[in-house]
């Protein structure tokens, strides 16, 4: 049966969602240190990221074409919404176990500032 991933991903599925997770990793905590250092609140940051990512769409699509236009901008971002409304059907699809791990990990870091 078909994973989610291969559509996202190819034939070279599973080292390609590997680097994808890496990657991942990598920039949350990059993220995270930055929202540390400049003290930016929780509910703030992923409107930053948000915004930075459709940014970013956007000057792909200006870069990556040879006439952009303002039509084929709003295409590019329809596809941009799509494949974000994707990702997120597939996070809701892991709630229970994320919260399941978030619970542990809050336990975990609990136990650590008790032995303190």
């Amino acid at each position: 049966m078909p994973d989610e991933n291969d559509d996202l991903f190819g034939e070279d599925g599973d080292d390609a969602v590997e680097d994808f997770n890496r990657l991942t990793d990598l920039l949350f905590k990059r993220v995270s240190a930055f929202a540390d250092e400049e003290d930016v609140a929780d509910d703030l940051l992923p409107l930053l990221l948000l915004r930075l990512s459709a940014t970013t769409r956007m000057m792909a699509y200006a870069m990556s074409v040879a006439k952009p236009s303002s039509g084929g901008l709003k295409l590019d971002l329809d596809r941009f919404r799509r494949d974000a409304d994707e990702l997120i059907r597939e996070m809701k699809k892991d709630a229970d176990g994320f919260i399941a791990r978030a619970k542990e990990a809050i336990a975990a870091e609990e136990l650590d500032e008790n032995d303190d």
